[in-house]
């Protein structure tokens, strides 16, 4: 009778044993689950997905469903019981690629009926919202600045129509995206020819038509300088 705490003991810690479906190697550190161990839901063929946490202990992965014209929620907070969380429907125009953050709750996507760009708000991790944004905004490529803000992409116009060997000059949009559902253009930089980025200081310097352009991030910089302060 003393053995039998010990025994349940073992069988908690002992590791998950491998369900229907899953694929393990020898030594059970790799685990393939596949689709009999995942929500029906999942079974269909998908175009784009990411992958979310809103900071709740959650974690959700959205999968856009072209063919069915929904966005698919998973919650693989335990990727042993991955459940579905939930699905969206969208119209089948609206079929997207996922393209980078915006701000703690957004996520830039690009619409594939065409060039337009629009904002999934995923503040309500649950019941995402799909907002498209207005034509002042025209990218084919971001990269997140700090934690709010965007710097959006594209091969400049006059570069396209021009003879000069790759890569071409890009145009960019600085956006402050601190608000998904509304966000705001702070510059455009013409014709950039080259990109660095100080990631100490946090500073982005664009050279483009127009010289030089630096899109500074002053969190980042004071922190850079008060550990400076404490080192030296």
């Amino acid at each position: 009778m003393r053995c039998f705490p010990t025994l349940l003991l073992v069988a908690a810690l002992a590791p998950t044993a491998i369900a229907y479906g899953e694929v393990a190697s020898q030594s059970k550190d790799i685990v393939v689950m596949q689709s009999p161990d995942l929500p029906q839901a999942a079974h269909a063929e998908g175009q784009a997905m990411t992958l979310r946490s809103p900071g709740d202990g959650r974690t959700y992965l959205y999968i856009e469903q072209q063919q069915l014209g929904r966005l698919l929620i998973l919650d693989v907070s335990d990727p042993a019981r991955i459940m579905q969380a939930g699905t969206v429907n969208m119209p089948a125009a609206q079929s997207f690629d996922f393209a980078g953050a915006v701000g703690s709750y957004g996520e830039l996507v690009r619409l594939r009926n065409g060039k337009e760009l629009a904002v999934i708000d995923f503040k309500n991790p649950r019941q995402p919202v799909l907002s498209p944004l207005g034509s002042q905004f025209d990218a084919s490529a971001a990269e997140p600045v700090g934690r709010n803000g965007l710097l959006l992409s594209r091969v400049s116009a006059q570069a396209a129509t021009s003879h000069e060997a790759p890569p071409l000059p890009r145009d960019y949009q600085i956006v402050d995206a601190a608000k998904p559902n509304a966000p705001q253009l702070l510059a455009t930089v013409k014709m950039v020819n080259q990109e660095l980025v100080n990631e100490e200081t946090g500073t982005t310097y664009l050279l483009g038509a127009d010289g030089l352009t630096v899109v500074r991030r002053p969190v980042v910089e004071l922190r850079y300088r008060l550990e400076s302060t404490y080192t030296n």
